[in-house]
C-alpha cells in the first residue's frame, strides 16, 4: 500500500513537472508534434514547387516559339534566377523577423500569378518578366521551408534539410518531363493551367502549416557571417553547370530530333532525391567535407556523358551523375550553413544558400548563351566541367574552419 502511494505521488509530481514551463519532459513530448509539423511543411513545399518546375524545361521552347533569339534564351530563362539573387539580402532578414510561413504563402501566390501571366501574355518581354516574378517566389520558398525545417528538428539540421531537399527534388523529378510532354504533346494551355492549379493547391495547403514564431531576437542588420563564405562561393561554382544545361539542353535535343530532355532532368532529380537524406545524416555525424568531395568527383563523369551523342542511355547516365553529385554536394553546403548559423540569422543563411544556387544558374545560362552560337553545345559542357573543378579550393577552405559535428 505504501509502495502504491509513493508511486501515485511520483506520477503526480511527474505530471506537474511536465506542465512546468521549460521542463525537460515538455521538450521530450514536443518531439512528436515537431515531426508532424515537419511532414506537413515538406508536403507543402513539394506541392508548391510542382507549380514552379512544370514550366522549367518547357520554357526555352515556349520562348523560341514566340520569337526569342536562341542566344537570348539563356538570359530570359536565367532572369528568374537573377531576380532571386536580387532578393537574397532582403528575404533572409525578413524571414528572420517575420517567420517562414508567411513567405511560403507569398511564394505560392507568386507562382500562381506567374503561370497565368505567361499563358495570357505570350510575348518574349512579358514571358521574361513573369519568369523573373516566378524566380522571386523561388527566392523565398526554399529558404523559408529550410528555415522552418531546421527549427523543427534542431538536433539534426543537415538531416532535416536533406529530407526537405529530397521532397523538392521529387517535385523537380516530376515537373520538367511532365511539363515538356504537356507543351510538346498538347499546348501552352495544358502546360500553364496545371502549373497554376498546383500553385493554387499549395497556397491553400499553407493554412494547415503550424504557426512557428520567428526568432525573438533577430540578428541586427543582414545577419551575415563570414564563416559562410567558402560554402556560398563553392556552391555557386559547383552549380553553374546546371544553368547552361537548363537553358540549352532542350533546344539542343530538339535540333537533333533527339530524346526528350526530360529524361535527363528526371534522372538528375532522382539522383538528388536518393542522396539527400543519407548525405544529411552523414554530414550531421561526420561533417560535410567527404560528401562534398565525393559529390564533386561524381558530377564530372556525369557531365562528360553529355559530350556523347544523345540517347536515352547517355541522358540517364549524365543525369544520374549530376544528380547524385548535387545531392551530396549541396546537402553538405546547407548543413554547413545551418550549423554555422543561429535562430537569429538562419533565415539569412538559408536565403544565401538558395541564392548562391540561383546566381549560379543565371551566370551559367548567360555565359552559355555567349558560347552556344560560335562554339556549340560542347563548349557549354566544358564550362560546367571547369566551374566544378574551380569549386574544389572552396571545399578545402571550408573544411579548415568547419565546426565539429554533434555526436
Amino acid at each position: 500500500m505504501a509502495v502504491r502511494s509513493r508511486r501515485l505521488a511520483y506520477m503526480r509530481e511527474a505530471e506537474e513537472a511536465a506542465a512546468a514551463p521549460g521542463s525537460a519532459m515538455l521538450a521530450e513530448d514536443a518531439l512528436v508534434p515537431s515531426w508532424r509539423s515537419f511532414v506537413v511543411a515538406g508536403a507543402v513545399l513539394a506541392v508548391i514547387q510542382i507549380g514552379f518546375y512544370l514550366t522549367a524545361a518547357a520554357l526555352p521552347l515556349y520562348l523560341r516559339d514566340h520569337g526569342a533569339p536562341e542566344a537570348r534564351i539563356g538570359f530570359d530563362v536565367g532572369l528568374g534566377s537573377l531576380s532571386g539573387v536580387a532578393l537574397v539580402l532582403l528575404a533572409g532578414p525578413a524571414i528572420n523577423r517575420y517567420g517562414p510561413v508567411l513567405f511560403l504563402r507569398l511564394a505560392a501566390a507568386v507562382y500562381l500569378i506567374a503561370s497565368l501571366g505567361m499563358l495570357l501574355v505570350p510575348q518574349e518581354v512579358s514571358i521574361t518578366a513573369f519568369r523573373a516574378l516566378q524566380g522571386s517566389g523561388m527566392a523565398v520558398a526554399i529558404p523559408s521551408t529550410y528555415t522552418l525545417g531546421a527549427q523543427l528538428l534542431p538536433r539534426r539540421p543537415a538531416t532535416a534539410l536533406g529530407m526537405l531537399g529530397a521532397l523538392n527534388s521529387l517535385a523537380l523529378a516530376a515537373g520538367p518531363p511532365i511539363g515538356l510532354q504537356l507543351y510538346v504533346g498538347r499546348s501552352a494551355v495544358w502546360l500553364f493551367l496545371p502549373a497554376a492549379a498546383t500553385a493554387a493547391l499549395g497556397l491553400g495547403a499553407t493554412v494547415i502549416l503550424p504557426r512557428h514564431e520567428p526568432s525573438p531576437e533577430p540578428a541586427s542588420g543582414l545577419g551575415f557571417d563570414l564563416s559562410w563564405l567558402p560554402s556560398i562561393l563553392g556552391n555557386m561554382l559547383f552549380a553553374a553547370n546546371f544553368g547552361g544545361i537548363l537553358a540549352y539542353l532542350p533546344l539542343y535535343l530538339r535540333q537533333l530530333h533527339g530524346p526528350n530532355a526530360g529524361i535527363f532532368f528526371t534522372a538528375d532529380a532522382l539522383g538528388v532525391l536518393l542522396l539527400r537524406v543519407p548525405t544529411g545524416m552523414l554530414a550531421d555525424r561526420y561533417g560535410s567535407f567527404l560528401p562534398k568531395l565525393i559529390g564533386l568527383v561524381v558530377t564530372l563523369p556525369g557531365l562528360a556523358a553529355l559530350f556523347l551523342r544523345p540517347s536515352v542511355a547517355t541522358l540517364v547516365v549524365a543525369g544520374a551523375g549530376t544528380g547524385v553529385g548535387a545531392g551530396l554536394f549541396i546537402t553538405g553546403v546547407l548543413g554547413d550553413l545551418s550549423r554555422r548559423s543561429t535562430e537569429a540569422n538562419r533565415g539569412t543563411a538559408m536565403s544565401l544558400g538558395s541564392g548562391s544556387f540561383s546566381g549560379a544558374i543565371f551566370a551559367g545560362g548567360i555565359v552559355s548563351g555567349l558560347l552556344i552560337g560560335p562554339y556549340g553545345w560542347n563548349a557549354i559542357v566544358w564550362l560546367g566541367v571547369m566551374t566544378c573543378l574551380a569549386s574544389l579550393p572552396f571545399v578545402v577552405w571550408g573544411q579548415r574552419s568547419a565546426p565539429t559535428p554533434p555526436s
